[in-house]
């Protein structure tokens, strides 16, 4: 549990995690994300640390369903883009306050590269319960790369707009956490310019994740939509893009 987890940090024990899917960062982070009893984002708890050691069995992910392994990608592929706004606006911070460093960025860059050329292939692998390169680099991706991009490189409207979409409860009884991170990356990316919307977006049907609100059981007409942007809006990583985010390029984002 986390209250387990931060009497052990506190205490200076080193902790071991060993997770059985590849579906977030979370194992390498010293960050948890905290949620109510509804599902609903409250918050993140900060330790003193990162785990000591994380263990991934890649045959325990191959025999998983490559629904997580997809959901992992959709976490991950925000690690790049949220980490490249960061530090390409002076005003841009980390998950603790800082400076993004220019080795989180670089990991992050990487991260996204190879969930690129491999996330396809390494799904493939799940589907067939098999081990390959492809899927050993994609959990790595999943797992460190992006744990260590998002935690030292920052989030921005990607990360901001999944973690309010659990106020849904329509959304947070159906989607993953990564599900939702990868329809908040489609979104950041058509509020900057585009450019590289149409790309990951090919690149999340081939993986089967969300690139738009119907994806996840909601549209614009929606009466949550309100208070979803709302919520966004109030969310600090947003200050991290290097414009000033409206409601009204929210609301054309997600129309778009």
């Amino acid at each position: 549990s986390i209250r387990r987890q931060r009497q052990m940090c506190i205490r200076d024990c080193p902790i071991v995690v060993i997770p059985s899917l590849a579906s977030n960062d979370a194992p390498t982070s010293a960050v948890a994300v905290l949620y109510s009893n509804e599902g609903v984002f409250a918050g993140a708890e900060f330790f003193p640390q990162n785990p000591a050691l994380v263990i991934v069995d890649t045959e325990i992910i191959a025999q998983s369903s490559p629904r997580y392994l997809a959901a992992g990608i959709g976490d991950a592929m925000a690690t790049w883009y949220e980490a490249r706004v960061c530090i390409d606006n002076p005003n841009g911070r980390s998950t603790v306050g800082a400076r993004p460093t220019l080795a989180a960025t670089a990991i992050s860059e990487i991260c996204a590269r190879t969930l690129m050329s491999e996330g396809v292939e390494a799904l493939q692998a799940v589907r067939d319960n098999k081990i390959t390169p492809a899927l050993e680099n994609v959990v790595e991706a999943n797992t460190l790369l992006s744990g260590i991009g998002f935690e030292s490189g920052g989030l921005a409207v990607a990360h901001a707009v999944a973690n309010n979409l659990t106020m849904v409860p329509r959304v947070h009884d159906q989607y993953l956490h990564g599900e939702m991170v990868a329809l908040g990356t489609m979104i950041q990316l058509v509020m900057e310019d585009g450019k590289e919307a149409e790309k990951v977006a090919r690149f999340f049907a081939k993986a089967g994740l969300p690139m738009c609100l119907a994806q996840v059981s909601m549209s614009v007409k929606d009466p949550e939509i309100d208070a979803l942007l709302n919520q966004v809006l109030g969310n600090p990583s947003v200050r991290n893009m290097p414009f000033e985010v409206t409601r009204e390029g929210l609301v054309k984002a997600v129309s778009d």
